[in-house]
Order: structure tokens, then C-alpha cells, then sequence
């Protein structure tokens, strides 16, 4: 990893680890911890376990799995959640690799939502039209460029 990001990461908010992070750490107890209060974790570890959970958001059916365990359903989740806003920032957002997690991000801060993709055929509809924006975007975005030219 580039020093510069490994730097990035290590001045990142300090946090709890996310469920991704294969840790023996239980993510909602910590929810409302304080940094100083998590053990086990380096400052970038938790970075990186962030960043990873972060973009784990960007899959509809990981929303769905969420929804259907319950995990929506804990207010120190919910929290945990607004939190992570933190990765919209500039110095941050420029790490992910899945833009569409900081979309469904936003989404998962209303319990509308997070209700719904509750629902398989929701979250199947939301994957369909994922997977149209992919397949179309570079092409669409490649003729628009060729118009502009």
C-alpha cells in the first residue's frame, strides 16, 4: 500500500471495527464506544476495516442480508452508520473503489429505506438496475465525450 494512503488511513477517525473486518470484535457492542475504548485495532487498521465495510455497502444483497438479520433495527448501528458519513469527505471518498456504497450510504440514514431492503425483490430490483448503470455508463460516458470533442 502507498505510504501516502497508509498515512491517509492512519489519520482517519478513529473507530469501531465493521463486521468485514474478521476480527473477534462484536461491531455493534463497540457502536457507541469511544476510540480509546476499542483494543486490538491500530488507528489504521480500523481505517482500513471502515473503508472495507464502507464499500461493502455498495452490494444490494449485503444491504438485504443486513436488513433480514436485524442489524437496521439497532439504534448503535443506525449510529455507527451516520458515522461512516466521514468517507463522503474529499481527503477519504478518493480511497473507494465502489462509489455507489456513499449513495446507499446516504440511503441507510432513512428507516424507509432500510426497511425496504428488507424485501428480496427490492433488493433484487435494486441490483438490476446496478448492474444497467455499469453496463451502460462507460459507453454513454464515451459518447458524450465524443460529442464534446
Amino acid at each position: 500500500m502507498p505510504k501516502a494512503v497508509q498515512r491517509k488511513l492512519a489519520s482517519a477517525p478513529p473507530s469501531i471495527p465493521a463486521m468485514a473486518s474478521g476480527m473477534d470484535v462484536d461491531p455493534l457492542r463497540l457502536a457507541g464506544a469511544g476510540p480509546r475504548q476499542l483494543m486490538g485495532a491500530s488507528d489504521q487498521e480500523r481505517g482500513i476495516i471502515e473503508l472495507e465495510f464502507v464499500q461493502c455497502l455498495a452490494n444490494p444483497h449485503y444491504l438485504n442480508w443486513l436488513a433480514q438479520n436485524r442489524y437496521f433495527d439497532d439504534p448503535a448501528f443506525v449510529k455507527y452508520l451516520d458515522y461512516l458519513q466521514y468517507w463522503r469527505q474529499a481527503e477519504y471518498a478518493h480511497l473507494i473503489r465502489y462509489p455507489h456504497c456513499l449513495f446507499f450510504l446516504d440511503l441507510l440514514q432513512s428507516a424507509a429505506f432500510r426497511k425496504s431492503v428488507a424485501n428480496n425483490r427490492v433488493a433484487e430490483f435494486i441490483h438490476a438496475q446496478q448492474f444497467h448503470f455499469w453496463q451502460h455508463y462507460a459507453l454513454n460516458r464515451s459518447k458524450e465525450a465524443a460529442q464534446l470533442s
